[in-house]
């Protein structure tokens, strides 16, 4: 089946076009000269810029301006798959996929697209990231590759372990990012590859200085246009206060991370608007299953029902993002459990479980970031006074970044967030706590052998009615059996810019100034 053809009516567009190609180009040469620098202060500095190694959000925020994918969510259409360096694709069974390449996409380095960089980059040298550990993030998402067969320099085909009825949403996620197999060789070495990586992005980078700045400049030879933008410079400035006075003072064009008490601030100046909403993300705090006073799973109960969500939301976020009910998101369509129970404020029943586990006050430490996420110290104030009213002694201990929160032993809580790679519990929940995923693997803070068992099958399961049963379950145990982490809310991510920057907002953490957001308006 052929998910991407062209509709007649693109194909008259696509003439039109290139009709007016020769008539428009004195047009396109005066905007390119007026194009202007972009200047972005962000919260926080990616570790890396190698998608398949970190999807901190500040990696996320440069990343998708350097590499492409095969396919792509189109943020404009309820997220729907279309084409990208895969100009077609065609499902041959239920774990095979065969994609038409894209011909005349360069590098950054000059070099040609060809159907060996896919192979390089979802093949182990790359994906299984240095020393092919398996250790990379990719693996959350691309785990049930088996192999890339090359056909010929612009057909390739992709085998799966098993049945796998997400494998085109998959290569749209985090991970999937192909990178150029000649300039990766040329590097000699992943540290070198890391320090200047190489795709096919509307973007190339010039300089990085992680945690000051990242500048790109516009790719011309980009596949899908022109990017809008001469340059795009990150700057890296964590206090909210210097981000919003740095927008105000004509300093910055786009700051990240703006909490709802300072819109207003931004909103009351006319050259300036705030933008943005709930995204395909959820914030949640991480528990250490294996700290002695957080093992019983029921005081890892205690800790998220005494939580009064609708206040919490009211107080900090203006009722501007909603609580989900369980570990999942409505955009999952026949993925997501409707009927699943909303998450629970019951300080009695907390109480209960509290005094059932014998806890008599001993101190729970929270290890906290001051501000990493939106309102997140004003939200750990609120809650240690939630968790107080039920007997729970909750104590923060503040923290520089995650190297520190996550150094063993935990023996904590701690905040962190998870993005809906994919829409489905398998780009979301299961990246964070299967067997390869955040929690287990890399941090080692949580088990649980039935969930693993439910994620394997529902892997290979395609039936409608049958995974809608998995899912259900894997969320009880999220939920109510055995908690890895407290649920707050779907996550916010609010923008203050200047209305003269053309920019929309996607439904992920990620950003994109390429020629395909929406407000470049294409077609």
């Amino acid at each position: 089946m052929d998910h991407s053809k062209l509709t007649r009516r693109q194909a008259l567009a696509a003439g039109l076009a290139a009709s007016l190609a020769g008539s428009m180009g004195a047009q396109v040469q005066a905007q390119e000269k007026d194009r202007k620098a972009l200047r972005i202060a962000m919260s926080g500095y990616p570790p890396a810029l190698e998608p398949v190694l970190f999807n901190h959000t500040a990696t996320r925020r440069v990343a998708p301006q350097m590499f492409d994918t095969l396919t792509a969510f189109d943020h404009g259409r309820g997220m729907a798959l279309r084409p990208a360096l895969a100009e077609r694709w065609e499902r041959i069974d239920a774990r095979t996929l065969k994609l038409f390449l894209r011909k005349g996409v360069t590098f950054h380095d000059g070099s040609p697209f060809t159907a060996e960089d896919v192979a390089f980059s979802l093949g182990p040298d790359h994906l299984l990231g240095p020393g092919r550990s398996g250790r990379s993030i990719a693996m959350q998402t691309l785990s049930t590759l088996d192999r890339v067969e090359v056909v010929d320099p612009f057909t390739v085909i992709l085998h799966a372990r098993e049945n796998d009825a997400l494998l085109e949403q998959r290569l749209a996620a985090w991970g999937a990012e192909i990178v150029g197999k000649r300039a990766f060789d040329a590097a000699g070495s992943w540290d070198k590859w890391t320090a200047a990586p190489v795709g096919t992005g509307p973007y190339k980078l010039v300089e990085q200085k992680l945690d000051l700045h990242v500048r790109l400049a516009a790719h011309d030879a980009y596949w899908g246009g022109r990017p809008h933008f001469e340059t795009v410079e990150y700057k890296i400035v964590p206090e909210l206060a210097s981000r919003v006075n740095g927008l105000i003072t004509n300093q910055y064009d786009i700051v990240t991370d703006v909490s709802p008490d300072q819109f207003q601030d931004v909103q009351n100046r006319k050259e300036l608007e705030i933008v943005g909403g709930a995204v395909q993300n959820l914030r949640f705090l991480s528990i250490d299953q294996t700290a002695p006073l957080l093992r019983d799973p029921r005081v890892r109960r205690a800790l998220s029902l005494a939580i009064d969500r609708k206040l919490f939301l009211e107080t900090l976020w203006d009722n501007r993002v909603p609580a989900p009910n369980g570990f999942q998101l409505p955009s999952f369509g026949q993925g997501y459990i409707e009927t699943f129970p909303a998450l629970a404020y019951d300080p009695k029943l907390a109480r209960e479980l509290l005094a059932a586990a014998g806890y008599k006050g001993e101190p729970i430490t929270y290890r906290l970031l001051n501000n990493y996420y939106t309102n997140q110290t004003a939200g750990a104030q609120v809650m240690l006074e939630m968790w107080k009213a039920v007997g729970l002694n909750v104590q923060i201990e503040m923290m520089e970044n995650f190297s520190q929160i996550q150094k063993k032993p935990v023996n904590a809580i701690y905040d962190s967030s998870s993005t809906a790679i994919f829409l489905d519990q398998l780009g979301q929940a299961w990246r964070e706590f299967g067997p390869n995923g955040t929690l287990p693997k890399q941090v080692g803070i949580w088990s649980n052998e039935e969930y693993f068992a439910l994620g394997n099958k529902l892997q290979t399961t395609v039936e409608t009615a049958e995974r809608r049963k998995i899912l259900t379950r894997m969320l009880e145990i999220v939920d109510r059996d055995d908690p890895p982490v407290i649920i707050l809310h779907v996550s916010g991510q609010f923008y203050g810019k200047r209305k003269d920057t053309p920019w929309l907002p996607g439904q992920t953490l990620d950003l994109d100034f390429g020629p395909f957001n929406g407000a470049f308006a294409r077609g």
